[in-house]
């Protein structure tokens, strides 16, 4: 049965988030992070079918997934600075994997592409019956000659004779932000998951498959039903919660058991080493041992 599920989050330096880390690991490949001088890589079990996706105005290496987002990275270097956005979406069981690749990319050529934005696909297909993917998207728009633009501009608020509005005795005239882009808007992921669902409906019928999917919620549909809880990576995590705890337990029984060999073998040149000790030579050995806060017994 054809489920709808799409959510959309941002990827940002605020929340401590890597666009290289983001990227290497939907993607399944190895990216070097230039700003931290190391590498990412979280091997899969399934690699991932990758591609990106690139508006007209966009230069060459905007193709390159390493390059691109230590570009992003590069250029948005400020705390808070979000790097991309990203949604997940399921991808419907009834359609093939080719299928299912053609209608994802052309909704996002359509949705987001051609409204300026480079979009990195990761199709994933651990579990036949759970096919999704995730889609990072840059957040800054590209200038007519491939270079950055801006996200947003400062516009200072003029009173009836153009001059320059303050308030109080405040030196910085008011001022408000003017989006360049649209991207940000609530508006915009309502009319992205509308659109989504218009397009596997579409594809739906067109292959006489009678199951239909909406964005709208249950209650908004008028449907007296329970709705199906999307199989995402939370539905897995206790099952990765409890194996943690195992590989957790395991090490620590093994660095326990190292540890105790190490004493036996110690404490064996240690009694062995005793027998040929003076009195006088236990008594210096015992007194260090007090100054190393280390308890040694040589008692025979």
């Amino acid at each position: 049965m054809a489920i709808f599920h799409m959510s959309f989050s941002n990827i940002s330096a605020g929340k401590g988030r890597s666009a290289i880390a983001s990227a290497a690991y939907r993607s399944g490949e190895k990216l070097f992070d230039d700003k931290e001088g190391r590498h990412y890589f979280y091997a899969r079990s399934v690699m991932p079918e990758s591609f990106i996706l690139t508006p007209k105005n966009a230069p060459s290496w905007a193709s390159n997934r390493e390059q691109l987002w230590n570009e992003v990275e590069r250029k948005d270097r400020r705390a808070n600075s979000r790097y991309a956005k990203e949604f997940n979406v399921a991808l419907p069981v009834e359609l093939s994997e080719d299928e299912q690749k053609e209608l994802l990319t052309k909704y996002v050529q359509e949705n987001f592409v051609d409204e300026g934005m480079v979009a990195d696909v990761a199709i994933h297909r651990d579990h036949p019956d759970n096919p999704h993917a995730h889609v990072m998207l840059t957040n800054r728009p590209f200038n007519p000659d491939g270079t950055w633009g801006i996200k947003s501009k400062k516009q200072y608020i003029l009173d009836d004779n153009g001059n320059k509005k303050y308030t109080g005795t405040s030196k910085y005239p008011k001022s408000r932000k003017i989006l360049m882009v649209d991207w940000d808007k609530k508006e915009k992921i309502i009319e992205w998951r509308h659109n989504w669902a218009v397009s596997v409906n579409q594809v739906l019928e067109q292959k006489n498959i009678p199951d239909r999917i909406s964005e709208k919620s249950f209650v908004e549909q008028g449907i007296a039903d329970t709705p199906m809880q999307h199989e995402g990576i939370n539905s897995k995590r206790h099952e990765r919660k409890a194996f943690n705890q195992q590989v957790k337990n395991y090490r620590k029984s093994k660095a326990g058991y190292k540890n105790m060999q190490e004493k036996v073998v110690n404490r064996g040149h240690l009694d062995s080493l005793s027998k040929h000790f003076s009195f006088n030579e236990k008594k210096v050995v015992k007194e260090l041992s007090h100054e190393l806060k280390t308890y040694i017994s040589l008692e025979s």
